[in-house]
């Protein structure tokens, strides 16, 4: 007798589903969790292989052995397709030494694409290497890994991952001629990530088919000999290790982060060498430029700074936005050498520049002469950006805190703004200075929205 008034619960309601969204289902539960829902129904079963397609293999909260779990899996479906493999921070015990090498072998006969391999830090296994069988993927088109050590890639092992368009490593020991071997035996890649990847003498780079480039910067010398497409250079802390940078062929380069007055610099004919400058040779296809501005071991601005940053500006006529850091704690000498009244204006902000943030504003007089400079010159200035810091007062209690709307207040009177060249430029105060990975983050869609939370209202 059917029930009168309410839903027959007997029913199996999800099992009628379309299977493609009950792969979709399957596919956003954790491994373990897909692998027990499997078992509801007759018809459940057969799906859990398809939810492999993309697998992804994170450590959960269960005590199960993820290592012996993921080696089961593989043997246990050997016809499903695997485009996607992707681990936590996974732990090899000494028992599982040959599990990764087995996981390699079985993916690059599925016609894998992307691998993303985090490895969890141990005292006793510091790094795990990543084994030899990792270029027996020739469908590879991604490569992501993390706090482990490279296989040694010489020019013939390094072609057979000829199809990468992407390699991520991050915290990942690799050779320098492993790494060339790498960017000259991939002939379609893209965008190479290397960051603290251990000291290199030097990064050389010769790719037709590279677009960006990012680094932590842990090298002697940058040499981008030729590189047609590239279009995105960043070294988060080259201003920092006195990377000298040479560039012979980039005319697509538009994005350019981030230099200090510590790096020796050669584009062409034009030379920046400590105290000698000589700008010839321009680079009118750059766009957007980030700095970062010296100061001495007494906290004083490096002698010099106003012709380093002017001299800059004309090598990129074309130049849009400018980022401009300096040290949280470094003010400038009265005596610096160097004046913006003196300064001629340069093509850049005559007519192109549209956008300078200064990432951490402290209200220097040295900062406010900057700014007054560029505003009071930039004719097509949209935005000028001042990310501030606590109100000079210079204790260890203040560091850090946002200055008051009173602080902020009487800076913008000392800006001068009323003066700016372009009369709808906005000026926007920040309760806090940019982060350091801005532009590894910029595009991500929360990082965005939330760029705009912490303004002044003044």
């Amino acid at each position: 007798m059917a029930t009168i008034g309410g839903p027959d619960l007997s029913h199996d309601r999800i099992s009628n589903l379309p299977e493609s969204i009950l792969v979709t289902i399957l596919s956003s539960l954790r491994m373990d969790e897909a692998a027990r829902c499997s078992i509801l129904s007759s018809r459940w079963r057969h799906l859990f292989p398809s939810t492999l397609l993309d697998f992804e293999a994170s450590p959960s909260s269960r005590r199960i052995n993820l290592v012996k779990a993921v080696t089961s899996i593989l043997a246990a479906y050997p016809d499903a397709p695997i485009r996607s493999f992707r681990t936590g921070s996974l732990y090899f015990g000494p028992e599982d030494k040959a599990a990764l090498d087995g996981w390699l072998q079985d993916l690059s006969n599925r016609g894998i694409e992307e691998i993303f391999l985090c490895f969890k830090y141990t005292e006793e296994d510091k790094r795990r290497r990543i084994p030899k069988s990792l270029f027996s993927c020739s469908s590879l088109k991604r490569l992501d890994a993390s706090n482990g050590v490279f296989p040694r890639a010489t020019e013939a092992a390094a072609a057979s991952l000829a199809r990468l368009k992407e390699i991520n490593l991050s915290d990942v020991k690799i050779c320098e001629d492993s790494l060339h071997s790498l960017i000259s035996q991939c002939p379609v890649l893209e965008s190479l990530t290397v960051n603290f990847m251990g000291k290199f003498d030097r990064l050389h780079l010769r790719s037709r088919s590279l677009r960006v480039l990012s680094s932590t910067g842990n090298f002697e010398e940058l040499f981008i000999d030729d590189a047609p497409n590239l279009e995105y250079l960043l070294g988060r802390f080259m201003h920092q290790r006195k990377v000298h940078i040479k560039v012979v062929h980039a005319p697509k380069l538009e994005f350019l982060a981030c230099l200090g007055m510590s790096n020796t610099i050669d584009i062409g004919e034009t030379s920046f060498k400590e105290e000698l400058i000589h700008v010839k040779t321009l680079m009118p296809s750059i766009k957007t430029l980030s700095i970062k501005l010296s100061h001495d071991e007494k906290g004083y601005m490096e002698e010099g700074y106003v012709e380093w940053l002017m001299q800059l500006l004309k090598l990129c006529p074309c130049l849009e936005t400018l980022y401009i850091k300096s040290s949280s704690w470094s003010w400038a000498c009265d005596t610096a050498s160097g004046s913006w009244e003196t300064q001629r204006s340069v093509p850049c902000i005559d007519n192109h520049l549209q956008k300078v943030v200064i990432e951490v504003y402290r209200g220097h007089e040295w900062q406010r002469d900057m700014a007054k400079f560029l505003h009071g010159r930039s004719r097509f200035l949209k935005t000028m950006e001042f990310h501030c810091m606590d109100d000079g007062s210079g204790t260890r209690e203040c560091f850090g805190k946002p200055p008051s709307e009173e602080w902020v207040r009487e800076q913008k009177e000392l800006l001068c703004l009323d003066s700016r060249a372009a009369r709808d430029t906005r000026f926007l105060f920040f309760k806090r200075q940019l982060v350091d990975n801005h532009h590894e983050v910029c595009h991500d869609e929360r990082y965005q929205r939330d760029y705009y939370r912490d303004l002044y209202d003044v």
